[in-house]
C-alpha cells in the first residue's frame, strides 16, 4: 500500500485487518481450544453408535475436517422436522447416542430443545453434557462453523489441511 492509501479510513482498516489476520495465524492454540479439539476428535472412539446433528453444510465440513466419522444429520434441509427426527432415531437406534451441535444462538437453542424433547419421547439418549462442555470451551464463538479458525493456528493438528 502506498502512503496516500494508508491515510484514508479504508486504507487504515485494510492495514489493521491484515495485521489482525497475521497475528491470529501466528498464535498458538490456547488450552481451551486444544481441549475442544480433543473432545471433538475423540467423539467416534468414545461413543458407540453416535449420531451428530448440526445445522448446515459448513458445520458438517468443519466436523469432517476435525476427523468426525459418525453420521451427521443436518437440520437445515427441506425435510419437515418430524422426518428429520425419524431419520435421527433410525440412525441412532435405541442404543445410540445423539450429540446435538446446533449453533449456540437463539435459533440453534430452539432447534436443540425441540430435538432433545422429541428424542427423549422416542427413547434416544442425547449427550447434553458433551454439548455443554463444548459450549464452555468455545468461549466467544457461537457457531460450529467458526471453529474453522482453529485450522489457521500455527500449532493446529490440522494446519496442513486446506479448510475454507
Amino acid at each position: 500500500m502506498t502512503k496516500k492509501n494508508d491515510d484514508t479510513l479504508r486504507g487504515k482498516a485494510d492495514v489493521f485487518r491484515n495485521y489482525a489476520i497475521e497475528r491470529k495465524r501466528s498464535m498458538k492454540l490456547r488450552d481451551n481450544e486444544r481441549a475442544l479439539l480433543k473432545i471433538i476428535q475423540d467423539l467416534d472412539s468414545k461413543y458407540e453408535n453416535l449420531v451428530v446433528t448440526v445445522e448446515g453444510n459448513r458445520d458438517v465440513s468443519v466436523l469432517r475436517n476435525l476427523g468426525v466419522k459418525a453420521p451427521i444429520i443436518k437440520t437445515q434441509t427441506k425435510l419437515p422436522r418430524y422426518r428429520m427426527i425419524e431419520q435421527i432415531v433410525e440412525r441412532a437406534g435405541k442404543r445410540g447416542k445423539v450429540l446435538i451441535l446446533t449453533d449456540y444462538d437463539q435459533e440453534g437453542k430452539e432447534i436443540c430443545n425441540y430435538i432433545e424433547k422429541e428424542l427423549e419421547l422416542a427413547g434416544v439418549k442425547t449427550l447434553k453434557g458433551v454439548r455443554i462442555r463444548i459450549r464452555t470451551l468455545m468461549g466467544n464463538w457461537r457457531c460450529i462453523e467458526e471453529l474453522v479458525a482453529l485450522f489457521k493456528r500455527r500449532d493446529s493438528p490440522e494446519s496442513e489441511s486446506s479448510v475454507t
